[in-house]
């Protein structure tokens, strides 16, 4: 038996979109974060030594052993393990094999090792023994998030691991300056046997709406309520493409009752919208993990047509980009990017930047097309047994084009620090600032818990 240690850290943010689809982060009043963001590029502290990559027993790979599980499945363990099943041993690399366990969201690796198959017979076969911790699956997720004039609070209960299959529930609500929300939601992960995935989606939204422009000019206010109801199934069609259709109901009613706070620049909408969406999704994503961060490269494709009950019909494409790649353990580049087309000219169809992937523009501003980017690196600060603290730093570049603003090209400075907790599958902490060299724009940005 030939043992390796792997070493401890902090949870990835990516398989948060399974709970909060796409959520963000916020702004706040931190603009020491410009000095610690300067610093993201380059290696701030010595690299440290990460056990060696491959296993010299020789022999395949025969079968799987997880051992340390109290709620999880154990076939929920061991599916993201199967792919190593026919390798050779002497050429498993350890990384990848955290990667795997990692990717669960709902598994910390402690130990992996190879031994001889209790029914190995001739032929030499090996099993992979995985010994895992499971992250604490079941809590209150309290929300604070402030920035750029908003300020929110909430609190959710989520449990990340439903039943041991790791499903995913929330229930909860956020309370803010611009108004509030109240969401019910169940992920059902299939037994990845050839049965798709089930999301399930209850929302209903009051808010003080506020369209802006570059420079956080509001030309447009008003009260919206809005109830959304949604259901997906998402098939994988291997292991790292997937497909997906959802269909969902949105209905928007304006409060004609309350008379406007500031002198609307535009006309508000005249009407609500009723609209019944139905649409495919691809996504591409595979992951990697250097010893410190799980990186991904992944790209999604949506395109979906919501038909008119009340309103204007429309088409919606947007696009999202993922590339991280370690440098040396510990030390990242990456490259987001997205875009975002729709057609119509219902004001209360256009979106604001995050679906851009930058942080330089205000969150009140609105637009029908975006095709943003943000390119940086990302240095963790420190490793520790509940966590890890990284440090990045990007530069921004966005295209938007409304019927208010038209098409402007916005660029400029970005950055913050992340602690990602090792036992809960969330980001714990978040901070940052965002300059906008086009505007002169600070935005500052600071979460505890999740983003939205």
């Amino acid at each position: 038996m030939v043992p390796c240690r792997i070493p401890r850290a902090g949870w990835s943010p990516y398989n948060r979109d399974r709970l909060f689809n796409g959520g963000t982060l916020t702004r706040c009043k931190l603009k020491a974060f410009f000095v610690v963001c300067t610093l993201a590029a380059i290696p701030l502290c010595a690299q440290e030594e990460i056990p060696g990559t491959t296993v010299f027993l020789s022999g395949p790979i025969t079968s799987i052993e997880v051992i340390g599980l109290k709620r999880t499945k154990p076939h929920v363990a061991r599916y993201p393990l199967e792919q190593f099943l026919g390798r050779e041993g002497a050429d498993l690399n350890l990384n990848e094999v955290e990667a795997a366990v990692r990717n669960t969201g709902i598994l910390e690796p402690v130990l992996v090792e190879l031994a001889k198959a209790a029914d190995s017979g001739a032929d030499g076969g090996l099993a992979l023994r995985v010994t895992v911790e499971e992250k604490w699956s079941i809590f209150p997720v309290p929300l604070v998030m402030a920035g750029s004039g908003e300020t929110s609070f909430g609190l959710f209960l989520a449990d990340t691991n439903a039943f041991g299959l790791r499903d995913q529930a929330v229930l909860g609500g956020i309370y803010g300056s611009s108004g509030w929300r109240a969401m019910a939601m169940y992920n059902l992960t299939a037994d990845r046997r050839g049965l798709p995935d089930f999301t399930s989606l209850v929302m209903y939204n009051r808010r003080e709406r506020k369209d802006s422009d570059r420079e956080k000019r509001i030309y447009r206010q008003y009260t919206a309520d809005e109830l959304r109801l949604s259901l997906g199934l998402q098939y994988p069609f291997t292991r790292h493409l997937s497909g997906s259709i959802t269909t969902s109901f949105t209905s928007i009613s304006l409060a004609r009752n309350d008379p406007p706070q500031v002198s609307t620049l535009v006309e508000i909408p005249e009407r609500g919208a009723k609209l019944l969406a139905l649409g495919p999704v691809l996504t591409l994503r595979y992951s990697t993990w250097d010893g410190f961060l799980l990186s991904q490269q992944s790209l999604s494709l949506r395109y979906s047509y919501s038909f008119a009950l009340e309103g204007t019909s429309l088409q919606t494409v947007e696009f999202q980009g993922v590339y991280e790649q370690s440098l040396t353990p510990g030390f990242r580049l990456f490259v987001r990017s997205g875009a975002l087309w729709k057609t119509g000219e219902d004001p209360l169809m256009e979106e604001g930047p995050q679906k851009a992937q930058v942080d330089i523009l205000p969150r009140q501003f609105s637009a029908r097309q975006y095709a943003g980017f943000s390119a940086g690196l990302e240095k963790y600060l420190f490793k520790a047994k509940y966590g890890t603290l990284s440090v990045l730093g990007a530069w921004q570049g966005v295209f938007s084009r409304g019927p208010i603003s038209g098409t402007e090209f916005d660029h400029g400075p970005s950055g913050g620090i992340r602690f990602y907790l090792s036992r809960l599958a969330l980001p714990a902490l978040g901070a940052g600032v965002a300059y906008n060299m086009n505007s002169g724009l600070f935005q500052f940005t600071f979460s505890l818990g999740m983003g939205f």
